[in-house]
């Protein structure tokens, strides 16, 4: 049995699913963006995770992109809140 489907009906339905793609990933960024003003002027790594609601992988990939830390004792490292909100906007351009 074949099946025919017209290309107009295929090309509407991949560009709604790319739309509602593209949608949704702009609404976690913005929300990422809006969220930092929740954190404290000099976060630790771990209240940068549980305010932005992010892991451990997903920091470290920003900070090997170039999210500025500041290392203020052995075991305390610190992300300034304007830091981070400037690498979100350079990096994801929201």
């Amino acid at each position: 049995m074949q099946l025919n489907i017209p290309d107009e009906v295929i090309q509407n339905e991949l560009a709604s699913n790319i739309t509602f793609i593209v949608l949704k990933e702009i609404e976690k960024r913005s929300s990422l963006l809006t969220k930092t003003v929740e954190l404290p002027p000099y976060p630790n790594k771990s209240q940068v995770k549980e305010i932005l609601r992010i892991g451990d992988d997903k920091l470290s990939g920003w900070i090997s992109k170039g999210l500025k830390i500041q290392q203020w004792s052995e075991q305390d490292i610190r992300i300034e809140r304007t830091e981070l909100q400037r690498f979100l906007k350079e990096t994801f351009e929201i």
